[in-house]
């Protein structure tokens, strides 16, 4: 579960800084080693192939139980972990608690165990629900964990990553400003590219539109972005097949990475308050959950210890 408590930005800790702006780009060196990202996902398709693997095998092999010892003991550990989630929002808001780490290993920590602790809880229930009380306990959990993961995501949409400190609709304005005016400057080869990056700009942050009009411009931006990705990185490459040119000694990629990046910074300009608005709302549905959810796990708890 990414978080119980993503709320509000930690501009106080200054142990977090804003990235450059995305403008400014360094080509790689000769030599240069794989990129960390890609042996991330390779690790991340790792794990979760094992991870199947393991799940099928609790569900149908019959190793063991919820109330074996091992069973129980996932459970335990799981629910532990669980309630240790809670450490985060009192590092945060209780005084003689602020001096005691950095706030993003904090956070790290907390995400970690979001995901660990329910994942126990799953292998504990074999993934087979048994009673009327663990079906309530295991939904309320479940619907803990979507709802951390739809925060996370919106959370990252309005700070800069995941740990990063908060951003405003005016710095990301100046950002992209400055990106603009490097794209603007760099693409003059290529008037229609350029056009099209204009009237993506102008259509993208309109804002005399109706409710209906507003969500459905938010909903297909991202969709729209990419056809009109395709089309540039389609032109770019027309142009730079057959001539050189001085602003990208690294050819039609390097001037294709300018296009995208210029399209995925005036999606973020556009989309930036819809998503405040979101994590507001996020917020204050989120909230009620982790109370069912905790209510639910001490009722459960009390039920197989009765019965």
């Amino acid at each position: 579960m990414p978080s119980a408590e993503l709320i509000q930005a930690e501009q106080r800790t200054t142990d977090t800084t804003a990235p450059r702006p995305s403008h400014v780009h360094t080509r790689p060196a000769k030599g240069q080693k794989p990129s960390s990202s890609r042996v991330g996902q390779l690790g991340g398709a790792i794990i979760v192939s094992v991870l199947s693997w393991a799940s099928y095998e609790a569900a149908y092999g019959k190793y063991y139980t919820p109330r074996s010892n091992f069973g129980f003991y996932l459970g335990v550990v799981g629910t532990v972990m669980m309630l240790l989630l809670l450490a985060y929002p009192l590092r945060k808001h209780v005084p003689w608690m602020q001096r005691w780490g950095a706030l993003k290993n904090w956070f790290r920590i907390h995400m970690i165990m979001g995901i660990v602790g329910p994942t126990l809880i799953l292998f504990h229930s074999t993934f087979h629900i048994r009673s009327t009380n663990a079906a309530v306990a295991l939904f309320s959990m479940l619907g803990v964990v979507i709802s951390g993961i739809i925060g996370r995501f919106v959370y990252t949409k309005i700070h800069y990553g995941l740990y990063g400190s908060r951003a405003t609709l005016g710095k990301i304005q100046k950002e992209f400003a400055g990106h603009s005016n490097d794209a603007k400057s760099r693409l003059h080869f290529a008037p229609r590219v350029e056009q099209w990056l204009h009237s993506f700009e102008r259509d993208s942050t309109q804002i005399d539109r109706s409710f209906l009009s507003h969500f459905l411009h938010f909903l297909t931006l991202g969709f729209r972005r990419g056809i009109l990705g395709f089309r540039c990185a389609r032109e770019l490459r027309r142009i730079l097949k057959t001539q050189r040119c001085a602003e990208f000694p690294g050819g039609a990629s390097e001037a294709i990475q300018l296009a995208s990046s210029y399209l995925r910074e005036s999606q973020r300009v556009s989309q930036f308050s819809t998503y405040e608005r979101f994590f507001a709302l996020w917020h204050v549905l989120h909230i009620p959950l982790i109370y069912i959810l905790a209510a639910s796990t001490v009722f459960h708890i009390m039920a197989v210890y009765m019965y």
